[in-house]
C-alpha cells in the first residue's frame, strides 16, 4: 500500500477545495522541499495559476502543520498517523507496486559479436539491460530477454578464416573457449592488417608514406606481444596467410557460403560460434544474467525474413541509387510530424539507409529491419527496448525510420534506443580487433580480489561473488546512462560508502537487529521519539513506493539506486549515535525496531531489484 500517494491525494482534495482549482492540477504540482525544516510536501503556487496571498485551509488528519513561505505552501506530515499507518500494513513485498496496465517488452541488450571475450563495454550494456528487464518484471510487465548473435558478419569470418588456416583445432581443455577464440581472431586480424599495409606501402606517395610505415610498426609490436600467448599458432597463421595468393577472397568466400546456408560451412561456423557463446553465459553467470533467447543473424537470412524486407524497400517510392547502389531518402519522406513521433531530433539530417552492397549482398541495417519485425511479432510485443551504444544513435534513428516507412509505424513508435555512454579504464585504450581490451572475467577477478582483501579479518564466512556482483552492478547503474564511467575498482568495493556493498553491509546491519530481538514487533510505541534521523527515516520508506514507480517507468535504475543510497546514509548515520536493542524504554525501542523494519523489507526489495542480493553475513 502507498500511503504517501495516499496522503498527497487528500491533501490535493483539501488544497483544491480551498483554492477552487483541480485535484489532479494540486497532486501534479506536488514536490519535496530541498530542506526538512520547510516541511515535507510543498506546492507550487504559480503551478496553480494562483495570484496574490491566498487564504488556504488545509483540512486533512495527515497534515499537523503548514504555512506559506513565498510562493509555496509548505505542508508538515503528522509523523504518528503516518507511522501507523505505513507500519501496521507493511508487508514482504511492500513498495513494488504493479503497473495497472501491463504490457509486453522485449529488452535486447549485450548483443556482442561473437569473436572474442566480453570485455568491460559489454558489462556497461549487460548490466543495465538486466536491470530493465527486473525492473519491467517486477512492475508487473510480460518481458522477454534477447540477444542478438551477429554471426554473418566480416568479423566472425575472419575468425573462421584464421581457424582453417590451423586446420580448426578443439580449444585446449583448460582454456576458456572465448578467450581462445578471442587470441585466433585477433592474430589473424593483426596478420592480416600487416599484410595489407605492406602492400599499401609498396605504392604510397611520398606524403602517405611515413604516416603508413608508423602504423605498420605499431601493429608489429602489437603483434609481437600476442605472438607471446601461442607462439606456435602465431608463426603457423602468419606463414599460412603470407602464402595465400588472396585472404579477402577467401574471406568473402566464408560469408557468401554461411549467408547462402552452405551445409558444411553452417556445421563449421555454428560450431565455434557456440564455443564463444559457451563463454559468455559462463561470464555472464557470475553476475547472474541469463537470457530468454539467442538469435542468430544467420536465421533470418536462411528464413528469407531479410529478403522479404529487402523486396519491400526496394519497392518503396524511398529508394533511390546512392553511390552505385541502393538505398532509402529518409530525409525526403520522414516529415516534420512523424519526426516528432518516431523521436527524431529536430533538423537532423537522417543519412541515406544503404541496402545493398555494391555485390547486391544485404548490410545489417536490413537485418536489423527484419530482426526488429520478428521481436515484436514472436513476442506479440507492446514495446521492444534496444540496449546499444549511444555511438549507434543515428543506424538506430535510420532503423525506426525505415521500419515506418515500410509499413511498420506502431513498431517504429515503440522501438526504443536506450543509449549508454562507454566505460573507460585509466590509461587502458581497447580495441578488440588487436586483441587489446579489457575482459568481463579479468574485471571480475580484480573486484573479487579487492573484495577478499578487504573481508580478509572477518570471522564469518560471508559469500565472496554476490559482494563482487553487487559492487560491479552498482558501479553500472548508479549514474545516469549517458554519463560516461571510469571503473575504480577500490572506489566500487568501498564498504563505507556509495557502493553494492556499502548497501548490502546496510541490509546486513538492519537483518541482524531484528535477527537478535526475540520478542514480537508491535504498535505500541513511543511517538515522541520520532525526532531527527529517525523521522526523516519514515518518510524515507514512505516514498519507496513512488521511487519504484518512477525509476521502473522511466527505466532510469539510478533513481533508485539513489533513493537506497540516501535511506542507508540515514540509517547509518542515526544507528551510529543511538541504540536499538539496548533501550531500555520499552516504547522507545519498539518504535526504532519498527523503523528497522521498514529498513530491512525496503533495502531487500530494493536491492532485489537491481539484481542485488541481500546478505545476512558480511
Amino acid at each position: 500500500m502507498d500511503v504517501l500517494a495516499k496522503i498527497k491525494r487528500e491533501v490535493a482534495g483539501a488544497v483544491a477545495r480551498s483554492l477552487s482549482v483541480s485535484q489532479d492540477l494540486v497532486y501534479k504540482a506536488m514536490e519535496y522541499p530541498p530542506r526538512e525544516e520547510m516541511g515535507d510536501i510543498a506546492i507550487p503556487l504559480p503551478a496553480l495559476n494562483v495570484k496574490g496571498v491566498p487564504q488556504i485551509t488545509v483540512e486533512s488528519s495527515y497534515i499537523k502543520s503548514f504555512h506559506l513561505s513565498g510562493a509555496f505552501l509548505n505542508l508538515r506530515i503528522d509523523e504518528k498517523k503516518l507511522f501507523m499507518e505505513l507500519l501496521s500494513s507493511i508487508t514482504s513485498d511492500y513498495g513494488i507496486e504493479k503497473a495497472e496496465k501491463q504490457k509486453k517488452v522485449v529488452i535486447e541488450h549485450t548483443s556482442a559479436n561473437p569473436i572474442h571475450p566480453l570485455h568491460i563495454g559489454h558489462l556497461r550494456n549487460a548490466i543495465i539491460g538486466d536491470t530493465l528487464v527486473r525492473l519491467s518484471r517486477a512492475r508487473g510487465h510480460n518481458v522477454v530477454s534477447r540477444f542478438y548473435v551477429n554471426d554473418s558478419g566480416r568479423q566472425v569470418a575472419i575468425l573462421i578464416y584464421g581457424l582453417s588456416k590451423l586446420g580448426y583445432p578443439e580449444p585446449p581443455a583448460d582454456a576458456k573457449k572465448d578467450i581462445w577464440a578471442g587470441m585466433i581472431y585477433a592474430m589473424t586480424n593483426i596478420i592480416l592488417e600487416i599484410r595489407s599495409i605492406s602492400e599499401e606501402l609498396k605504392v604510397a606517395p611520398e606524403n602517405e608514406y611515413r604516416e603508413k610505415l608508423t602504423k605498420r610498426d605499431e601493429l608489429v609490436g602489437l603483434a609481437s606481444q600476442i605472438r607471446m600467448r601461442n607462439q606456435e599458432y602465431f608463426d603457423k597463421l602468419a606463414e599460412a596467410v603470407r602464402d595465400d595468393q588472396d585472404p579477402e577472397g577467401k574471406i568473402a568466400e566464408i560469408i557468401r557460403k554461411y549467408e547462402s546456408g552452405d551445409k558444411d560451412m553452417k556445421e563449421v561456423v555454428r560450431k565455434y560460434v557456440n564455443y564463444v557463446l559457451e563463454g559468455f553465459k559462463e561470464s555472464l553467470s557470475k553476475l547472474n544474467i541469463t537470457f530468454d533467447y539467442f538469435d542468430f543473424e544467420s536465421d533470418l537470412l536462411w528464413s528469407g525474413e531479410v529478403k522479404a524486407i529487402l523486396r519491400s524497400a526496394l519497392n518503396s517510392p524511398a529508394r533511390f541509387e546512392y553511390k552505385g547502389t541502393e538505398a532509402l531518402d529518409l530525409n525526403k519522406y520522414i516529415d516534420d510530424t512523424v519526426r516528432k513521433e518516431l523521436r527524431i531530433p529536430e533538423g537532423l539530417e537522417i543519412p541515406p539507409l544503404v541496402l545493398t552492397r555494391s555485390d547486391g549482398t544485404t548490410l545489417y541495417t536490413i537485418r536489423d529491419i527484419a530482426y526488429t519485425v520478428r521481436k515484436f511479432i514472436t513476442s506479440q510485443a507492446d514495446q521492444v527496448i534496444n540496449v546499444i551504444a549511444e555511438q549507434q544513435s543515428i543506424p538506430q534513428i535510420q532503423l525506426r525510420a525505415a521500419l515506418y516507412l515500410l509499413g511498420y509505424p506502431d513498431m517504429a513508435r515503440n522501438l526504443i534506443h536506450y543509449s549508454y555512454s562507454m566505460v573507460t579504464l585509466p590509461g587502458m585504450t581497447m580495441s578488440g580487433r588487436l586483441g587489446r581490451y579489457v575482459s568481463l572475467d579479468e574485471v571480475y577477478e580484480k573486484v573479487r580480489l579487492s573484495v577478499e582483501e578487504k573481508i580478509k579479518n572477518r570471522s564469518r564466512e560471508v559469500n565472496v561473488g554476490e559482494i563482487v556482483n553487487s559492487a560491479i552492478r552498482y558501479a553500472m547503474i548508479s549514474v545516469s546512462a549517458d554519463k560516461q564511467i571510469t571503473f575504480n575498482v577500490g572506489r566500487v568495493t568501498n564498504f563505507e560508502q556509495n557502493s553494492g556493498p556499502y548497501l548490502q553491509y546496510t541490509y546486513v546491519r538492519a537483518y541482524n537487529i531484528l535477527s537478535k530481538y526475540p520478542g514480537e514487533i508491535t504498535l505500541d510505541v513511543d511517538f515522541d521519539d520520532l525526532v531527527g534521523e529517525k523521522r526523516s527515516i519514515l518518510l524515507s520508506l514512505a516514498k519507496f513506493p513512488e521511487t519504484f514507480v518512477a525509476a521502473a517507468e522511466s527505466l532510469e535504475p539510478e533513481v533508485l539506486v539513489s533513493y537506497l543510497r540516501q535511506l542507508a546514509d540515514l540509517f547509518n548515520a542515526w544507528y551510529d549515535k543511538e541504540r536499538v536493542l539496548q533501550e531500555q524504554d520499552e516504547r522507545k525501542r519498539m518504535c526504532r525496531l519498527n523503523l528497522v523494519k521498514g529498513i530491512e523489507i525496503v533495502m531487500r526489495n530494493g536491492l532485489g531489484v537491481l539484481g542485488i542480493n541481500s546478505l545476512t553475513k558480511m
